[in-house]
């Protein structure tokens, strides 16, 4: 990690920490100290954040499967849920409540200049409709708050940019990307195979990228920030899923090239590319049942053995040419 550390943000301007593995919520609800565990890591996280980097922190009130309430976490990475948020729509008084006493205290201790209070938060829309309100709700309850605290701060969510093109979460995500500073945005542009699944227009063309990312700008004047994305090298086939993906050295250098002239061009607040190195290490460890995860195994700029890719020369460039 450190190796990884050292190679990447001499290479970058902007930090990017996702908080996307649960909640202290009883303590949260409470306003009392979080657990050790929970503390040393924000810590931990905070302290690695270069003095000369612009900080991108997102927050996930949301579990993986982007519908249902966060899990709980304390001195082990997973609890029970607390019995007073147990089967409670995302706006309950007491869930509001703990995710701004939570989402306070990580201003307090990280200060961002952009702040996601929804990693990829609009992909309720295509996952359980009937929860946006109330997610809408959570995430204007709370934006207010802090933006009252921290006037400074930029606040967003981030939708998924394939699922935002259908007619009906374009129209539904209207309000909330109203009272926000930016439209974040998740977008893989190879996984298109994935998106389609939940009602996504295909994006398969030769660079599946070009038209989803003209359609963001032509669907709002708002800032776009690329909160996540990535590009993988090689091809992906998930037989079990019914999913494949193309992808190769070529694809990935290519992207990273336009992203660059898109950025510029559209004027985005910032890009995070989401993985710096392949994990076919990690991968080879993980249980049987895994096999989702190589939908992002060779999405880094490096491979497993720390051999750089042709786009990493793309991205060095484009971030020295964009310090001028």
């Amino acid at each position: 990690m450190e190796k990884v550390q050292a190679t990447i943000v001499p290479h970058s301007t902007l930090y990017a920490v996702h908080l996307d593995d649960g909640i202290p919520w009883k303590e949260a609800l409470a306003d009392a100290p979080f657990p050790a565990r929970v503390q040393r890591q924000l810590e931990d996280k905070a302290r690695a954040v270069p003095n000369d980097h612009v900080l991108y922190v997102g927050l996930a009130p949301l579990d993986t499967d982007r519908k249902s309430l966060a899990p709980a976490t304390g001195d082990q990475s997973r609890i029970p849920m607390p019995e007073e948020f147990k089967n409670v729509p995302l706006d309950d008084p007491k869930v509001e409540r703990a995710y701004l006493n939570y989402a306070r205290r990580v201003m307090k201790l990280f200060d961002p200049k952009f702040l996601n209070l929804g990693i990829e938060g609009g992909e309720i829309m295509s996952r359980d409709f009937n929860r946006w309100p109330h997610f809408e709700n959570l995430y204007e309850s709370v934006r207010s708050r802090i933006k009252e605290e921290f006037p400074d701060v930029q606040i967003g969510i981030s939708f998924g940019l394939g699922d935002l093109r259908s007619d009906r979460e374009a129209r539904a995500a209207k309000n909330l990307i109203a009272h926000s500073d930016y439209v974040g945005l998740s977008f893989y542009p190879y996984a298109s195979s994935f998106d389609e699944k939940f009602g996504a227009i295909p994006y398969r063309e030769d660079k599946p990228w070009r038209k989803p990312l003209a359609w963001i700008r032509a669907y709002t004047d708002k800032p776009i920030a690329l909160c996540e994305t990535g590009f993988v090298s090689k091809n992906v086939d998930l037989p079990k899923y019914g999913l494949k993906m193309t992808g190769s050295p070529e694809l990935q250098a290519a992207y990273v090239q336009d992203l660059f002239r898109l950025a510029k061009q559209d004027h985005y607040l910032f890009v995070t590319w989401y993985l710096a190195v392949d994990y076919d290490k990690l991968y080879a460890k993980m249980p049987a049942g895994s096999e989702a995860m190589e939908m992002w195994l060779h999405s880094g700029f490096f491979d497993g053995d720390l051999r750089a890719k042709p786009a990493w020369e793309i991205w060095k460039s484009g971030v020295e040419a964009s310090r001028h």
